[in-house]
């Protein structure tokens, strides 16, 4: 992961198992009061997003997506921006 002024990359790897993945959704979260949100779609395991709030602690993490559904949510990175 890396962050600057209201933006964010973040990059993964590819699940082992799980079948072929279709999309990743990215999910973020204020880590003070705990409930997630969608924020993106990605389709390659990467992903840079802008107008990210500043000044706050949040954390992101990806849920890859196949034909079975989703699968279970990465590990989560923290990021004050």
């Amino acid at each position: 992961m890396k962050h600057g002024d209201g933006w964010v990359f973040l990059d993964w790897k590819q699940p082992v198992d799980g079948g072929r993945v279709i999309a990743y959704n990215i999910q973020r979260r204020n880590r003070t009061d705990g409930a997630c949100q969608d924020v993106a779609t990605a389709i390659e395991t990467e992903a840079t997003l802008v107008d990210q709030p500043k000044g706050k602690e949040l954390e992101y993490r990806v849920i890859a997506i196949s034909k079975c559904g989703e699968g279970s949510p990465s590990n989560t990175v923290m990021a004050v921006l």
